[in-house]
């Protein structure tokens, strides 16, 4: 084994610039796996983890999954009609029936940490002549406390204050940002029904998931309910989880139980999710492609030694050397250059990684950030060091089997070689 080792090393001295290239071919391609793989990971991981902070794990709506009954359901006893062309829509508000019985019912469901009830409705926030339009939520402070903490997001004033005033309001930054408000200014919100408050600006906080900060503001229920016109009215319940990943399940059985549509994170950002699945399908594909080329370079130079060295191989066949022994021999070739360009890549490719994760680079798009956003993952550099190394010897496969079947004898005699 040792002289098989030290034959596969020689050779591989021998061709010291084009077992170079194959080395470089490689390195390249682990490096940009790693890279890649790194970038893609961390804006995945920083949105999704900014999401299941700022916004529940499931939410009930106050869509009722039981069929309302037609007018002609409604007068079985004396039908005074045969058809009905067209049933206009009922002005009846949509509600969360008996909304503290279904809270206290939820808490108690396996797997569930906390609930909340809020009021979600459109309304327009000026200050001075700035005016914007805002997703406006109703909580209850201390219980949307529990299922979305924003005392992590908070940049400027308190929740104290927020809950200890009956008119304060939460901007998120970017629409602070739009309108000119600062904590302690009063703001006039109105919807499109007429209704018109004046609130007193109690904090400003940021996710740093641009949609929320630039459209969401937090009032308590009870001021919501003022402004949407809704009195008493819950029309939402926010659902906070253990694991996040039971909320496709849990939201099922909430909606067997309750009979209220339930939607889980996942469905809520399905989009999302999909992008993601296709990008990380893309960035494999290319990787792949790139790894395979480096091991066709590995193909062609071990092709060019097997063509080069038939008499040496020959020689080695004579003296004792069994077929395995010469199949070894490339074999080990193929599998050291990818193991040292593996190992190059890898290290290539964490340094990559740590200075992205240092560069100072503002972004603001779906997240915000001010440098790159990168995961370091170890995992990735053993799947690349693994797929590297597979390559590297299917790709020594071909010219290893040639060169195991060479006869001394026909080489020696001159008729091969």
């Amino acid at each position: 084994m040792n002289v098989v080792w030290r034959i596969a090393l020689r050779l591989l001295w021998y061709r010291k610039l084009l077992n170079t290239i194959a080395v470089v071919g490689v390195t390249l391609g682990v490096l940009t796996l790693i890279g890649m793989r790194g970038m893609m990971s961390g804006f995945q991981d920083k949105f999704l983890s900014n999401i299941l902070k700022s916004n529940p794990h499931i939410a009930i709506f106050d869509k009722e999954l039981r069929e309302a009954p037609t007018i002609l359901e409604a007068y079985e006893e004396g039908p005074f009609a045969a058809r009905i062309a067209h049933q206009t829509p009922s002005d009846r508000q949509m509600r969360i029936k008996r909304p503290e019985e279904i809270l206290r019912a939820i808490e108690e469901m396996e797997g569930v940490t906390a609930a909340a009830p809020l009021l979600v409705g459109s309304a327009i926030v000026a200050f001075g002549q700035q005016q914007l339009s805002v997703e406006v939520r109703g909580i209850d402070p201390q219980r949307q406390e529990r299922v979305t903490p924003l005392t992590g997001y908070m940049q400027e004033g308190s929740l104290k204050s927020f809950w200890a005033s009956p008119d304060g309001v939460l901007l998120g930054s970017g629409v602070a940002k739009n309108v000119g408000a600062k904590t302690g200014d009063i703001v006039v919100c109105s919807t499109p029904s007429g209704q018109r408050l004046n609130l007193k600006v109690s904090g400003i906080f940021e996710t740093s998931v641009t949609p929320v900060d630039y459209s969401r503001i937090y009032t308590a229920l009870r001021t919501a309910q003022t402004l949407l016109g809704k009195p008493e009215v819950v029309g939402r319940i926010d659902v906070r989880l253990t694991d996040p990943e039971l909320a496709y399940g849990i939201a099922e059985r909430a909606e067997r139980v309750f009979r209220y549509d339930a939607e889980s994170w996942q469905e809520t950002y399905a989009n999302f999710l999909a992008i993601f699945k296709q990008q990380d399908i893309i960035s494999g594909l290319v990787n792949g492609a790139i790894l395979i080329v480096g091991g066709f370079s590995i193909l062609v130079i071990q092709i060019m030694i097997v063509l080069q060295k038939v008499r040496d191989i020959a020689i080695l066949r004579s003296t004792g050397f069994r077929r395995r022994d010469i199949l070894r021999i490339f074999l080990y070739q193929g599998a050291a250059i990818a193991l040292l360009g593996s190992l190059l890549g890898c290290l290539g490719g964490h340094g990559l990684l740590v200075f992205l994760g240092n560069l100072k680079v503002h972004q603001e798009a779906l997240v915000k950030s001010e440098t790159f956003l990168v995961r370091d993952d170890g995992i990735v550099y053993v799947y690349a060091t693994a797929f590297a190394l597979l390559t590297g010897i299917i790709a020594s496969l071909l010219p290893a089997v040639r060169a195991s079947q060479v006869e001394p004898v026909e080489v020696l005699r001159g008729a091969v070689g």
